[in-house]
């Protein structure tokens, strides 16, 4: 159950929504002639009340119910391109919205939260919303949250993004190797096979993602991190998408060793935890 403030006819109200299970079909809107009759009930209620009340409840349930399926399989990205809303998600955003509820649950929320007050004064109130135009309430609502959740993604996602790329930079930055890791990169006895593995480990790292470059500082500066742990501080990355990124980095060093451009790194396989 999650308590929710919303706006009621200037006034700030608590309303308590359970969120739904995400499984399944999208849930059916009312047919039209239904929310004709709901709407004039609301109306003439002046959207106060025990069936307002009731109303907003189903409403944010069906936007959340909604929105979160949408996120975890991915046609988020194709109701934003119907509404013209910029949704410029990283494969690793995707994979975070398809397996981590609890981020899903909380752009929602966030959506609707901003959707909502615009729904109730220009499209209730304001008579925005027409029946014979063809789309229920309920439609017309998700409509909006979908367009509030373009800027609630980027938002997100830029900071999500600032986070990965100040745990990368160090190792992205060829000058800040050494001292990103003090003590922790004297791999080998021989100084000489240690400042070669900092070359090979920079090489590699210049062609990682942002992520698997974070991935690697964390491994090394935080050795008792599991992947799962790992993946939680990356803004939600799953255990397996964790796994995925490096399995594409050691394949990455794998490459490189095979084109001659660098010796086969005695680390490169670390981080199996």
């Amino acid at each position: 159950m999650v308590l929710l403030k919303v706006i009621t006819g200037g006034d700030e109200a608590e309303l308590k929504v359970k969120i739904p299970f995400e499984g399944g079909e999208d849930p059916p809107p009312l047919p039209l002639e239904e929310d004709r009759q709901l709407y004039d009930e609301l109306l003439r209620a002046e959207f106060h009340g025990p069936r307002y009340e009731i109303f907003a409840q189903e409403l944010w349930t069906y936007g959340i119910r909604t929105l979160t399926a949408w996120m975890r399989t991915g046609v988020i990205a194709q109701h934003c391109h119907r509404y013209n809303v910029a949704f410029d998600a990283s494969e690793a955003e995707l994979s975070i919205l398809a397996r981590t509820s609890e981020v899903r649950e909380a752009l929602a929320v966030d959506s609707i939260a901003a959707a909502a007050p615009r729904f109730l004064e220009r499209s209730l109130r304001g008579g925005e919303w027409n029946p014979d135009k063809g789309a229920s309430m309920f439609t017309f609502f998700v409509g909006g949250c979908v367009m509030a959740f373009g800027d609630v993604f980027k938002t997100w996602s830029r900071k999500r993004r600032r986070e990965v790329e100040v745990m990368a930079s160090g190792l992205l930055n060829s000058a800040e190797v050494g001292a990103v890791f003090p003590g922790q990169l004297r791999l080998f006895d021989d100084p000489a096979e240690t400042v070669a593995s900092r070359d090979t480990l920079r090489r590699i790292l210049d062609e990682a993602t942002p992520e698997a470059a974070a991935i690697c500082t964390l491994m090394l500066r935080r050795p008792e991190l599991n992947q799962r742990e790992i993946g939680l501080l990356l803004g939600g990355l799953s255990a397996r998408a964790v796994e995925g990124q490096l399995r594409r980095l050691r394949s990455t060093a794998r490459a490189l060793a095979a084109s001659g451009k660098i010796s086969r790194p005695r680390f490169c396989e670390a981080g199996q935890r």
